[in-house]
């Protein structure tokens, strides 16, 4: 029950909830908030339509290694059905709770005399008693009518029209004045139980004392610790340090820079693995390599985990093939690569305008040519490819035993991705005809997947009434409009094009 007033606000009570009423509301609001985003991000995929989407990309991702073991170490099956039985409990609690939510009777109504006569707000002093008349010949108790239904009818008739009552129930919202105001609390009352009141104490001192003061550290700990990007700082550190101290790094210099990351020293980072055969695989990989230097101490550059991390990178771009205690640790290192590797970018940038903010001629910024091998070396990555060997090696069934067959060509030299897409389709499988038609149908495929981005820049004074002259000291805004598509939609172009070429001379 509720009342309204100056004088009734003495009277307000609040009490826990006996029946369990509000506190079923409070618990479904909870449930419904934990289920259902659970359900959107956690139902396992169909493993049916899993396989037919590996099915479909085969000819493009076949030959990469995440691939490979996405179909050697399928997802185990318990899992998904554990999934599926969690989630499919947490909806069978929250339309539990919402079925005893609705079945609930509602402790509080607003009373409105209106809707006991069914009438309208606003209804005139003749209509009101009209209908009075014929709700009380309905339900008069001498009559065999409802004796509570008539005491409702006499009482709104009376708040709508008897002058005082209806200033209670405009006023109060009740015709007989002020009410005492009840506030349920949606905890059960067993919380405040004295015979319950030990456990609930240690159940608030174990989650607000101890759970919570470590899980609020550990994130503290963890957070001073990482950078926004999620990069230890003291990564950012050592970057800047190198960076700072070699103005122009070349690829050879910023592979042992990269390295040097504390992402891959385990004593910064649980993930990294140091093994004891480490001491006799990695040896033997710089043997291979042959182009590393040992004589110069230069921590943590020259440290064991940071060689570690050099000599698997080098033997990627390499494509050497490496013992499989280390491939492990080879994929690990290549995942943080292109995140340490914008990181630098970052520290570059920020030491270029530090250095022209400031006037000491001490500070040197670094190099342009730094910058741009911290780009070329991320695609290296990507791509496993060393600095100054050929793209088209990117492509499938493209080996180095056949690779002269393509680029020393005597008609078409084919040195680049470009010039094999602007042939046209009869040329290039002439040039590859060394290949069966499966596998040309991979290679295919695979350049077919290669983006194909034009540009459109323009240069303009904007605010200015002939924005395309440009004078001295004017500020000049660039607009760039980049287009991306794939190699595949140029190619259906080529073949539309072709179609249309070749219609005329079949109808000649």
């Amino acid at each position: 029950e509720r009342g309204g007033g100056g004088g009734a606000m003495a009277g307000q009570q609040f009490q826990y909830d006996d029946s369990g009423n509000t506190f079923f509301y409070f618990l479904t609001s909870f449930v419904g908030l934990i289920v259902i985003p659970a359900t959107y991000y956690l139902w396992p995929r169909d493993q049916n339509a899993e396989q037919i989407r590996l099915k479909n990309i085969r000819k493009v991702y076949g030959r990469c290694m995440w691939y490979r073991l996405r179909l050697l170490k399928p997802q185990p099956n318990i899992i998904p059905t554990v999934k599926k039985i969690v989630l499919l409990a947490g909806w069978a609690l929250f339309l539990f709770l919402a079925y005893k939510v609705s079945k609930t009777d509602r402790e509080y109504q607003e009373y409105n005399p209106y809707e006991v006569l069914n009438l309208d707000p606003g209804a005139t002093v003749a209509e009101i008693k009209k209908q009075y008349r014929l709700l009380s010949l309905k339900y008069h108790p001498d009559k065999g009518g409802d004796e509570v239904m008539f005491m409702r009818i006499a009482k709104a008739y009376a708040a709508l029209t008897d002058e005082e009552s209806r200033k209670n129930w405009e006023e109060f919202g009740n015709p007989d004045g002020p009410q005492a105001t009840s506030f349920g609390i949606a905890l059960p009352a067993w919380i405040v139980d004295q015979k319950n009141s030990i456990l609930v104490l240690l159940v608030y001192g174990l989650a607000f004392m101890v759970i919570l003061p470590v899980v609020v550290g550990s994130w503290w700990y963890r957070s001073i610790r990482y950078s926004g990007d999620q990069i230890l700082i003291r990564t950012t550190q050592i970057y800047t340090y190198f960076v700072y101290k070699t103005r122009n790094m070349d690829m050879k210099r910023l592979i042992m820079v990269l390295a040097g990351a504390s992402e891959f020293d385990p004593q910064y980072n649980k993930d990294a693995t140091s093994r004891p055969t480490d001491n006799i695989l990695i040896p033997q990989l710089i043997r291979e390599i042959g182009s590393i230097n040992l004589k110069k101490n230069e921590p943590p550059l020259t440290c064991p985990y940071s060689l570690k991390a050099r000599v698997l990178l080098l033997s990627h771009l390499a494509r050497m093939k490496i013992p499989e205690t280390l491939e492990e640790d080879q994929q690990f290192m290549l995942k943080k690569c292109p995140a340490l590797l914008q990181e630098m970018v970052n520290v570059i940038c920020q030491l270029i305008i530090m250095a022209r903010s400031r006037e000491e001629r001490e500070f040197r910024a670094p190099t342009l040519a730094s910058l741009e091998n911290c780009m070329k070396l991320s695609q290296m990555a990507v791509q496993g490819l060393q600095q100054f060997k050929s793209p088209l090696l990117q492509l499938p069934h493209i080996e180095e035993d056949n690779l002269r067959r393509v680029s020393n060509h005597k008609k078409y030299k084919i040195k680049t991705i470009q010039d094999l897409v602007s042939l046209k389709e009869s040329d290039r499988h002439n040039l590859l005809h060394f290949l069966e038609d499966e596998k040309y149908e991979e290679v295919m495929a695979v350049l077919g997947s290669f983006p194909y981005v034009t540009m459109d820049i323009k240069s303009q004074v904007l605010d200015d009434e002939d924005s395309n002259n440009i004078t001295v000291g004017s500020l000049v805004t660039v607009l760039v409009k980049l287009t991306r598509q794939t190699m595949a939609e140029v190619f259906e172009k080529e073949q539309s094009i072709c179609a249309a070429e070749e219609q005329p001379a079949e109808d000649g």
